[in-house]
């Protein structure tokens, strides 16, 4: 039945070569314990308990008010905080399989997870992936147990102690039908720990819920916004890996009941979807399920509506007409549109489809995620009316025939405390020519169309699905405002096993092309009456010689050093102020024999680079000339001869510029630096060594030419960010 009622209504066949499929941009999608040392912890704090035969008491998140933060009725002195042992004479962890989620509400409100729970019951063995084995009231219990949650693409473990917060001796919040199980509140106050106190997890933000037990992506469907997609929302999402849980808006009244018998407020589980013959046509059907007990509904198609008559005994049973839990229902899917204004869903990371075998008979999502940050100065370029928007990450992706895809732009946030300040961001798609390698640039933009967009909201994960025809398209995640930082993770979940992802990057190259502007004749006279001033006896200069002369106060009237005017075939000497260690940073560029000097013919080629850098600099330069946007780097890199890649300019940001701007000495240093690593042969011949072990040992194999840009990327941003 869970089979049939999982499906669509249309036929969809499996493909057994569809397997759990994941791409990665620079970070693998795989279940982690953010920290060994934490896991290490428990163990150490329990047999800390054990050695001392004491039980844990958890500093961090008392048994007291401050845990709970919530105004009750009566005096709060008549909470008591109580261990297992104390509420039941046989306490256990678990009893039975976590997944049947026998589970109820407290005496005092409704936590995030009642529904999340609900929601879970298509999928039980992930709530599992929540609850570390080897624990229980055994002779290893040390009143202490661990829980783990998933936040921004990581699992964290969360350890507590065992004391429950009770009411006239009952368990306060969230209990397992089991009176002697005890996983259901200890796994909630773990949760309630996770958010900072009980109070923060109170309410209905299932989707948050629904994310920090499973991993996977949340969305909020609202009816009004396009109740002519619902039908196909539905459709699409219950023939693949993904949870729908459906609530009705409040109407004035909270938790208010409906004639129909159902609840605003609270969220019913979507667990099956069918169409059924019915008189002479079809009916569509939508099976619910309430999680706070016995179900109420007593509209169209309920347990006991005539409307079954209708059906022949084998649809019955098909449908499991008689065999539902109390709680369980089946609702026409026109009253469901008319009644329920909200879906939450939550689409399942691949991995899912691997340890759930209810979700075997479903079509997994395909994923991709890229965890990156904007940053101001390099690209936290803004939205589509910015002139910036460019410089932000693009994402390239090619689809073969019309997908269902899956944006997810999650903002890293704060755990605890009730303030959870999110930035306004979103993603633009814009449609671009197959094939694109390269970054685009504002003109590219301008002249592409952009088909979509999730909004720019302020949210902890903004979340749309789109049916994407076949075509090329990038991809920009963007801030509402110019300069806004912060972390973001974006993930892309698609229904099409061969589209293509990857992010849009320049590469990492180097021209190393003469400059072609030459000095006039006064210049180099200049010039070299200056050199013999400051070289040793052996005719060479250092970088404090070097300073000296790019620094040389000439006479009144007499002509300056070092400058040079880009729309002229010649350049003229104009002072340059540069520091004692950038000027023995550009003494390595021309020092061939590397012995910290300089000869004429060395020196005056240093010089034309110098001043057609400075040149590149003035033309870029904004306000009086001492300053250059940050964002302009790139730009201004290509022109004197480098190409870089978002690594290398946010190291070059990071080291050289200080909040958008970067002045002449931190220019002239980014290109000394860029320009040193490239001419430097280290790198190369360490790649070269690595082939040769790798030729040599047969267990490893050569590196592809992949591995080679990537290895070489990293030896330069290690080389600039020194």
């Amino acid at each position: 039945m869970d089979s049939l009622m999982s499906t669509p209504r249309r036929s969809v066949g499996r493909s057994d070569s569809f397997k759990s499929l994941n791409q990665t941009l620079n970070r693998s999608y795989q279940s982690i314990i953010s920290s060994n040392n934490k896991a290490t912890s428990y163990e150490t704090l329990r047999e800390r308990a054990l050695a001392r035969r004491v039980l844990f008491e958890d500093p961090f998140f008392p048994a007291h008010d401050t845990s709970l933060q919530i105004r009750y009725k009566s005096s709060s002195d008549s909470i008591e905080w109580k261990r297992p042992h104390e509420i039941s004479r046989r306490p256990k962890f678990i009893s039975k399989n976590p997944g049947i989620f026998d589970i109820q509400s407290g005496s005092y409100g409704d936590t995030w997870l009642v529904p999340a729970f609900s929601c879970l019951t298509l999928a039980p063995s992930l709530i599992q992936k929540c609850i570390p084995d080897e624990q229980d009231f055994d002779e290893k219990y040390g009143g202490i147990f661990r829980f783990r949650f998933w936040r921004y693409a990581e699992w964290i473990e969360i350890v507590i102690d065992d004391r429950l917060p009770t009411y006239n001796g009952r368990i306060l919040f969230t209990t397992s039908t089991d009176p002697n199980e005890f996983w259901v509140p200890l796994l909630e106050k773990a949760y309630a720990k996770f958010y900072g106190s009980y109070a923060a997890i109170q309410g209905s933000v299932v989707n948050w819920a629904l994310q920090d037990l499973t991993g996977g992506i949340t969305d909020t469907f609202i009816f009004r916004d396009n109740i002519n997609l619902l039908q196909k929302i539905i459709d699409f999402s219950m023939a693949r890996t993904t949870l729908i849980a459906a609530t009705i808006a409040g109407q004035g009244v909270p938790h208010g009941s409906f004639p129909n018998g159902l609840v605003a407020g609270r969220a019913y589980t979507v667990t099956g979807y069918a169409e059924v013959p019915f008189q002479g046509g079809s009916a569509i059907l939508v099976r619910l399920k309430y999680p706070w007990g016995p179900s109420k509904y007593t509209g169209p198609w309920n347990s006991r509506s005539s409307l079954w008559d209708s059906l022949s005994v084998d649809m019955k049973q098909k449908l499991g007409y008689g065999q539902l839990k109390d709680n369980e229902f089946w609702m026409s899917y026109s009253e469901f549109a008319r009644v329920f204004t909200n879906l939450e869903m939550c689409h399942l990371p691949p991995e899912a489809w691997n340890i759930e075998p209810k979700l075997k008979h479903r079509l997994p999502w395909k994923s991709v995620e890229a965890h990156r940050q904007w940053r101001r100065g390099y690209n936290a370029g803004g939205g589509l009316h910015s002139q910036l928007m460019s410089c932000n990450n693009q994402f390239y992706i090619e689809l073969k025939k019309s997908s269902g895809v899956v944006l997810s732009l999650m903002q890293k946030y704060r755990l605890f405390g009730e303030v959870r300040e999110f930035v306004p961001c979103g993603c633009l798609i814009f449609e671009v020519p197959p094939g694109r390698t390269a970054r685009l640039q504002m003109n590219n933009f301008l002249n592409s169309k952009q088909i979509a967009s999730t909004g720019v909201r302020a949210e902890r994960d903004n979340v749309r699905f789109f049916t994407l025809p076949a075509g090329s398209y990038v991809i920009v995640p963007v801030t509402g405002k110019v300069g806004v930082e912060g972390n973001f993770c974006l993930r892309i979940f698609s229904d099409n096993r061969d589209i293509v992802v990857r992010e849009l990057d320049d590469p990492d190259t180097a021209s190393f092309a003469p400059v072609e502007k030459q000095l006039d004749p006064e210049t180099l006279y200049v010039l070299r009456r200056r050199f013999n001033m400051y070289c040793n006896k052996y005719e060479e200069v250092d970088g404090y010689g070097l300073r000296q002369i790019l620094s040389y106060k000439p006479q009144s009237g007499a002509t300056q050093l070092l400058c040079c005017e880009p729309e002229k075939d010649e350049m003229h000497i104009k002072r340059l102020f540069l520091s004692p260690e950038t000027c023995k940073a550009a003494v390595t560029i021309e020092d061939k024999d590397m012995n910290g000097r300089l000869n004429f013919e060395e020196f005056m080629s240093l010089v034309q680079k110098l001043s057609f850098w400075q040149s590149i600099f003035l033309k870029f330069s904004v306000g009086n000339g001492s300053v250059m946007d940050s964002y302009s780097l790139r730009n201004a890199f290509r022109i004197t001869g480098f190409s870089v890649s978002n690594k290398i300019l946010e190291a070059l940001v990071l080291r050289f510029a200080a909040k958008d701007f970067i002045n002449l000495e931190g220019f002239m240093n980014s290109i000394i630096k860029l320009h040193v690593a490239h001419r430097s042969t280290t790198t190369k011949e360490i790649v070269a060594l690595i082939d040769r072990h790798a030729h040599a040992s047969q267990s490893l194999p050569a590196m592809s030419d992949a591995d080679h840009r990537k290895y070489l990327q990293e030896l330069l941003r290690t080389s600039i960010y020194s």
